[in-house]
């Protein structure tokens, strides 16, 4: 018996410590735990694919684990984990949307067992997906196509700060001797105000890039009923997911796009989870997964 003043002051310390328990060898298979540290906004949207990759790693290894889901606001991931003791799991997977809960989740003991899913970490365990060589080869077909007037539509402001992968295809654009105006980067509320119109560009694009296929499918009819047709006047390539490659070419059109293997990084996450909760990484262990440049009727060479 504990008292609760006295239990609380321990657990405090436990979590501020980063303890964990260091005898992963007498954890039966059943008792291990991954917690999963989700965005609430996103759960809806994601929850499939954890459940499916999940499942897969527990046919495939035949191990069974409970799975601990921890919700929270975006902004505060770094509270959430450490408002929850360690003594609760064994190993998390932290899905981390914006660049502010990235940034703090560097601020944790690096001694946490956590998985960073689909991004990079100094500290932690990561999965990520390197895209770096299919936004170069869309670059150098854009290049080709000698296209300049180039609008990118993305679900941040234009200065790109929450967007790594935004940030990246600027860069790479740049470098190919296509640099794009800030004006030509539109945040997702800007189309669905305003739609196509000369006084939000005053020439037609030549390409549109839309930085998730949920953009792409409100692009193609919004900016139709503006008189603005794919592809009679502008290409369209998008960053979507590979799990999506059938209903992208079976759109109008269908389109192209470079895509993130999201399944595959899901279940390398539940795999270094398992990992790291035997006790077997004795280091942070990084995992990059290769995007793929999908061509459709949209942007052809």
């Amino acid at each position: 018996k504990v008292a609760d003043k006295t239990a609380q002051k321990v657990l405090c310390a436990a979590r501020d410590l980063g303890y964990q328990l260091n005898a992963p060898s007498v954890i039966s298979p059943s008792q291990l735990t991954i917690a999963l540290f989700f965005p609430s906004v996103s759960l809806s949207a994601e929850v499939n694919l954890f459940a499916s990759a999940m499942e897969r790693q527990i046919q495939q290894t035949d191990t069974p684990f409970n799975l601990l889901l921890c919700l929270y606001e975006r902004g505060q991931l770094e509270m959430r984990i450490r408002n929850l003791a360690p003594s609760a799991y064994t190993a998390a997977i932290v899905v981390a949307e914006s660049e502010s809960d990235r940034n703090a989740l560097e601020k944790l003991p690096n001694t946490l067992p956590l998985i960073l899913f689909n991004g990079t970490s100094r500290n932690f365990c990561s999965v990520s997906c390197q895209t770096e060589d299919s936004i170069r080869q869309a670059a150098q077909i854009i290049s080709a196509k000698n296209y300049h007037n180039i609008v990118i539509l993305s679900g941040v402001q234009p200065d790109c700060s929450e967007d790594d992968t935004l940030n990246q295809l600027m860069i790479i654009l740049h470098q190919q001797g296509i640099p794009i105006s800030p004006s030509n980067v539109s945040p997702q509320k800007t189309l669905i105000k305003e739609g196509y119109r000369s006084k939000t560009y005053p020439e037609k694009p030549e390409l549109v890039i839309t930085m998730n296929t949920t953009l792409a499918f409100g692009a193609i009819p919004l900016l139709a009923r503006n008189d603005f047709i794919f592809t009679q006047q502008a290409e369209l390539l998008s960053f979507g997911r590979m799990e999506d490659r059938n209903h992208l070419s079976n759109y109008i059109p269908s389109i192209s796009f470079i895509g993130i293997p999201m399944s595959l990084i899901a279940e390398d996450c539940f795999t270094l989870a398992l990992r790291l909760a035997r006790g077997e990484l004795k280091a942070a262990e990084h995992v990059r997964c290769q995007s793929n440049l999908m061509l459709n009727a949209s942007f052809t060479i």
